[in-house]
């Protein structure tokens, strides 16, 4: 999340393998601390706005946003702590707001 805050332009190395960063995000969703819930939380409300700047980003958002939304449903479905769902409810907003057209369609 300090990386994504300080340093977005990460997102762009060549190297890194945005699809797996994206995929460890979500399965964190789902662990059963939450302290690790809210901080995966705080890295995709960070991630999301800058789908339409970061191309990378973008592309793996719009190839598995289903998940990230399934899996946010889930938590606040019951799998997470009450504590824990306005975080899960920033997602939900980051995803209406920056990929409103997909969030339609997933």
């Amino acid at each position: 999340l300090q990386a994504l805050k300080r340093k977005p332009d990460l997102f762009l190395c060549s190297n890194l393998d945005v699809k797996a960063v994206f995929q460890c995000g979500v399965l964190s969703l789902k662990f059963p601390e939450a302290p690790t819930v809210k901080a995966s939380c705080g890295f995709f409300t960070e991630l999301l706005p800058r789908c339409g700047e970061i191309a990378p980003v973008g592309q793996v958002v719009h190839e598995n946003g289903k998940v990230l939304l399934q899996a946010v449903l889930e938590g606040i479905g019951g799998q997470a702590s009450r504590s824990l769902m306005d975080h899960f409810a920033e997602i939900l907003f980051a995803l209406n707001k920056h990929c409103f057209s997909l969030l339609s369609v997933w």
